[in-house]
């Protein structure tokens, strides 16, 4: 019996096939939008937290500082200006012929100072309005209120911004081919995926899109059609159970976009393979999709993965090798096209 085969550590991608790809292998749209009508920019505008949120973190932790350091320095500027009006100075300011607006307040420091504390609600005694100034009064009252709401809006953009589960995608991990075989008597697409961290995906669910291409006449554009195809975990129910490296199974029949089998060897015509996993973290509830993609070079015929299987440690904890994610076996020696399969695949990978 033929033995399983294992592509080499430097099978990835190379700059010509991330070229041909709708979406890279980490999972990112290459797509650029161009020609933006003006009213799509306004609806970013008016979603602004969203986009915000979807901005590098910093600008984030920038307008975090600036939020506060503005707010600060234009409430001192009106604080200043209304001493200035009121003839506020440090020649004054031991005066008790003179009422101060604010005390110790006679230049841009002492007023910026007491900007901070207002909005803050420091108080450190040494700088407080007076009744002489009602407009004052008033603006102190603004800047409290107009405080909380800056400090609510960055706090909640920034909360946010860490609850998200972009980076969590990480720990989901595909197999670097995908791969067409015979189980159970059925032509079968099958995908692995694995997830390494301790705390597990939940309600787990894959899919898939089939990119078709046609170029069009005279032109260096495109048309390209994409066909949905769906993915069941092993038992064929719809969710994932990731304790160890599961695969995805797409049954070709004659509800499929790649039926008939004869079709298989050039992948149905179809250009790029687009898999999608989605599920919620366990601790935050959160929904968090990861994607991949194939080329029809990086899917392999007459094969299945290995099948990953538990051991048990010493102490009764059970332990999974993820080394093995990427190894397939061949399913078809037994006809001429998995004979020639086989022969192809030891020469490239062993």
């Amino acid at each position: 019996m033929d033995s399983c085969v294992r592509p080499r550590a430097d099978s990835g991608t190379d700059m010509e096939d991330d070229k041909r790809r709708l979406v890279s292998k980490q999972g990112n749209y290459r797509v650029r939008l161009e020609n933006v009508d003006t009213n799509i920019l306004k609806n970013y505008l008016r979603d602004a937290f969203t986009t915000l949120l979807d901005a590098k973190w910093r600008w984030i932790l920038l307008i975090f500082v600036m939020g506060f350091i503005l707010t600060w320095t234009v409430f001192a500027c009106f604080y200043l200006l209304f001493s200035y009006i009121n003839g506020d100075s440090l020649d004054t300011l031991d005066s008790y012929d003179h009422d101060h607006c604010i005390t110790n307040v006679y230049d841009f420091t002492t007023a910026f100072l007491f900007s901070v504390e207002t909005q803050h609600t420091i108080g450190y005694g040494s700088r407080a309005s007076t009744t002489a100034c009602p407009h004052v009064v008033l603006l102190v009252f603004l800047q409290f209120i107009f405080g909380i709401g800056v400090q609510c809006l960055t706090a909640a953009l920034v909360f946010t911004k860490l609850q998200r589960s972009k980076k969590r995608g990480d720990a989901i991990i595909f197999s670097q081919q995908a791969c067409m075989g015979i189980v159970d008597g059925k032509w079968q697409l099958m995908v692995r995926v694995g997830d390494f961290r301790r705390s597990h995906l939940v309600d787990v669910k894959g899919a898939g899109k089939l990119i078709k291409r046609t170029p069009i006449s005279n032109t260096n554009q495109e048309f390209l059609d994409l066909v949905p195809i769906d993915f069941k975990s092993e038992g064929g129910g719809d969710t994932l159970t990731l304790l160890w490296p599961a695969v995805l199974y797409h049954t070709i029949d004659e509800n499929s976009p790649l039926w008939p089998p004869e079709n298989l060897h050039l992948f149905g015509d179809f250009s790029e393979l687009i898999v999608t996993i989605e599920g919620v973290i366990e601790s935050t509830s959160r929904v968090i999709q990861v994607r991949t993609s194939y080329l029809p070079d990086e899917i392999v015929m007459g094969c299945k993965f290995q099948t990953i299987n538990p051991g048990i440690d010493e102490d009764g904890k059970y332990h999974c090798s993820y080394f093995d994610i990427n190894t397939m076996c061949p399913v078809m020696q037994n006809t001429p096209r998995g004979r020639r399969r086989v022969d192809y695949l030891n020469e490239q990978f062993m």
